[in-house]
């Protein structure tokens, strides 16, 4: 356990020394079905810098259990672009960086999800999973699954930009923390 909360500090530590590469991404979506779309993305550096913040009209109202969430209504996605608009900025952003997302294999299906309404291609995404890294630092092992129990994001709000800042937070708490051998044992 140890070693795995030293490389989750580790792994931390090197996004953070990463800025011009590292992206953090978020969405809100109109739920967790095969049909889900996205409603709401955003892209910060780990400076904080937003780089991209857009509603994004699906192609199907929202539910309210959705809504309930994220606080997204129809009427707010009434005069947003499509993803298909904004899809060519996205990939454009996205090329050649390495994205940090909290829970990115819901994030990357809603992306490709998003899409394939559109016929678009997937975007390809070198994406590194911070919820993945947070529960091995956590270290609650499950013997169910055979791995870390995931965990809730601390601090987050269910919008897509305030969850990325989240997330950014959550990062630098980790990189802040002592590894095992960086620890000082007091002795008697």
């Amino acid at each position: 356990l140890r070693v795995d909360r030293d490389n989750a500090i580790l792994w931390a530590r090197a996004v953070l020394s990463d800025p011009s590469t590292v992206i953090i991404l978020d969405t809100e979506t109109t739920g967790l079905d095969i049909s889900a779309e996205i409603v709401q993305i955003s892209l910060i550096t780990i400076d904080g810098a937003c780089l991209f913040d857009s509603l994004a009209k699906p192609t199907q109202p929202i539910p309210p259990e959705a809504s309930a969430i994220h606080h997204i209504t129809d009427l707010d996605v009434a005069q947003a672009p499509s993803f298909d608009m904004i899809y060519d900025r996205l990939k454009a952003l996205l090329e050649g960086k390495r994205v940090v997302i909290y829970n990115a294999g819901f994030d990357i299906q809603m992306l490709r999800q998003s899409g394939r309404h559109y016929h678009l291609p997937a975007l390809t995404i070198k994406k590194t999973c911070c919820m993945e890294m947070y529960a091995q630092f956590i270290g609650d092992w499950s013997d169910y699954f055979h791995d870390y129990r995931w965990q809730s994001l601390p601090g987050g709000d269910h919008t897509a930009r305030g969850d990325c800042l989240a997330t950014l937070e959550l990062i630098k708490m980790m990189a802040s923390t002592s590894l095992s051998s960086e620890s000082v044992t007091l002795q008697r």
